[in-house]
C-alpha cells in the first residue's frame, strides 16, 4: 500500500471519529435497548474492529458476534480481541446462501465487496483519482471466501435476541437481509445499514428492495447519519 493511500485512510478514520461516531453515539444513548442484559450485537463487515470498539465503549454488558471474510483483517482483529470473552470473531462473509462467494479486495480494504463495481460510475472515477490509481486498479485481489446465511448461524448458536444488527458490506446489504427469516426479524430491535447514494456498485437498485423488505417486517427508519466523506449514510431502522 503506497503512502498516498495510507494518508487517505488515516484522514478518513480521523474524519469518522470527529464527525460520524459522536452522532452515532448520541443516537444510541437516546434509545433504551430492550432486553439488553447482555446487549447482543451482530457486526457484519467488521473490518478493523471500528464497530466493536464503538459499542464496547458505549455499553458495559455486551456480547458481539463480528463477521469478517478478509483473512488478513480477520487475523488482525482475532488477535486484537482474543482475550475478550464477550467478543466472537468469525472468518466468514454473510449473504443469502451458505457456500462461497468471490470477494473483491480493494486497495483500501474498507471497501472490499462481493458486488461488481460499476466502472462507468463518475464517483468511482473520482475515487480512483483521489487514491492515485486507475479505476481498474481499485480492486487489487479476487478470491473466494466462505459465506453463511444469518438465519442458519442464529439457529446453530441458539441466539434468541439481537439488539443491534449492523451491516456494512459495500452493496451486499440486501443479500445479508435476505438470509434472515421472518422469525429472525421479529427478534431484532435495530438494524443499522450503510446506504450508498452513489452509483459505484451495479447492485445500486437494491435500495428500494431493502426498504420494502424492512417495511414488510415492521421496521421504520428512525435516523440517517451522513459519513464525513463520500455520498453515503448510515441508516438505522427500529422495530
Amino acid at each position: 500500500m503506497n503512502i498516498r493511500i495510507r494518508i487517505i485512510k488515516f484522514l478518513i478514520g480521523l474524519n469518522e471519529n470527529i464527525f460520524f461516531y459522536p452522532k452515532l453515539s448520541s443516537f444510541y444513548k437516546q434509545k433504551k435497548i430492550k432486553n439488553g442484559k447482555p446487549i447482543i450485537i451482530f457486526d457484519i463487515g467488521a473490518n478493523k474492529g471500528q464497530t466493536i470498539d464503538f459499542f464496547s465503549k458505549l455499553y458495559k454488558n455486551i456480547i458481539i458476534h463480528a463477521f469478517e471474510p478478509n483473512p488478513k483483517l480477520y487475523k488482525k482483529i482475532e488477535k486484537k480481541y482474543r482475550n475478550k470473552k464477550n467478543i466472537f470473531i468469525h472468518n466468514l462473509g454473510v449473504s443469502n446462501i451458505n457456500g462461497q462467494l468471490e470477494l473483491k479486495e480493494t486497495v483500501t480494504d474498507e471497501t472490499s465487496t462481493f458486488e461488481n463495481l460499476n466502472y462507468d460510475s463518475e464517483y468511482l472515477n473520482l475515487k480512483a483519482k483521489i487514491l492515485g490509481v486507475k479505476k481498474e486498479e481499485i480492486v487489487n485481489k479476487k478470491y473466494f471466501v466462505n459465506v453463511i446465511r444469518l438465519s442458519d448461524f442464529i439457529e446453530k448458536e441458539f441466539i434468541k435476541k439481537i439488539n443491534i444488527l449492523k451491516i456494512d458490506t459495500e452493496g451486499h446489504e440486501l443479500k445479508c437481509l435476505l438470509g434472515l427469516s421472518s422469525e429472525n426479524f421479529n427478534n431484532i430491535d435495530f438494524i443499522q445499514l450503510e446506504r450508498h447514494d452513489d452509483d459505484m456498485y451495479l447492485s445500486n437498485d437494491s435500495k428500494s428492495e431493502i426498504l420494502d423488505l424492512l417495511n414488510i417486517n415492521g421496521y421504520k427508519i428512525c435516523t440517517e447519519i451522513k459519513h464525513g466523506f463520500g455520498d453515503f449514510k448510515e441508516c438505522i431502522y427500529e422495530k
